[in-house]
């Protein structure tokens, strides 16, 4: 009995140092996996980067993946000096871009059927009635692209990339389907949860921002900026009649507060949404 017992811990001490040993190789091999698969978007990134001309792409990749590129250097790989020529090169056409930016972003616009709105001046450019806003940042080379709901991204400043990334923005917000009985039910159905929430009457007035604060958490992927759209939409096209109660959407001064429609339902700042009684 004693040696079998003996023979069961030994047993189970080989086991465990089995596991442990598979477990730290499974481990190593995930890290090497990991970090393969991070090389590998790089060197797709790069290739990107390098066939649509987007030399500041090309540079800022470059640099932020210095310690990549010693590695290879160290490792005397072929493709080094290619690299270190692409990299001259585009810090050259950088240079040239940087000196031309408004006709380059101009002719990036038109190639994408993309108009810039006639108010636009360098570094500065608006897009889709104003919607969409970039300002540039020549000293850094790199573009922030906003809308009416706050800043959407910063990258490296390449007019074709700019201008791809504004088509991108405009689609998402503008180019989803739309059901205007569906959307103002949701707006109803908010509503008055909100109002029964606070104790307060069919018909009070509630900041628009309570609405796009429930709809955030219960929402997943919830955007304002979609949501701004969407009413935009619905003030042009309605319906607005729901449970014979008329919508009706009342401005602010405070534009933190409010949230400017877009295209022919703008008249100012939003705040506050209504249901009146027809």
């Amino acid at each position: 009995m004693n040696n079998s017992m003996t023979t069961n811990e030994q047993l189970i001490d080989s086991i465990r140092e089995l596991a442990s040993n598979s477990r730290q190789k499974a481990q190593a091999l995930k890290l090497e996996a990991d970090k393969a698969a991070q090389v590998q978007q790089i060197w797709e990134k790069l290739l990107r980067y390098v066939e649509k001309g987007w030399y500041r792409h090309i540079i800022e990749l470059v640099e932020k993946e210095s310690e990549l590129f010693q590695t290879l250097r160290a490792e005397q790989s072929r493709a080094i000096p290619y690299i270190e020529n692409m990299y001259r090169e585009a810090k050259a056409n950088a240079q040239e871009m940087h000196n031309f930016m408004p006709r380059y972003i101009e002719e990036a616009a038109r190639a994408h059927n993309l108009p810039i709105e006639p108010e636009s001046r360098h570094p500065r450019y608006a897009f889709e009635k104003g919607f969409f806003r970039v300002e540039i940042d020549d000293t850094k080379g790199i573009a922030k692209l906003s809308d009416n709901e706050g800043e959407l991204a910063k990258f490296p400043a390449d007019p074709a990339a700019i201008i791809e990334k504004v088509g991108q923005e405009k689609k998402r917000v503008f180019e989803r389907s739309f059901n205007g009985m569906s959307f103002l039910k949701k707006l109803r159905h908010h509503y008055l949860f909100i109002l029964n929430k606070e104790k307060k009457s069919d018909g009070t007035s509630i900041p628009i921002r309570a609405i796009t604060r429930r709809l955030g958490k219960n929402e997943k992927g919830f955007r304002t900026d979609e949501f701004l759209a969407d009413l935009s939409r619905l003030v042009t096209e309605g319906p607005n009649e729901i449970d014979g109660r008329q919508l009706d959407l009342q401005q602010t001064k405070d534009i933190n507060q409010g949230m400017l429609l877009y295209g022919q339902a703008g008249r100012g700042y939003v705040g506050f949404i209504i249901f009146t009684k027809e």
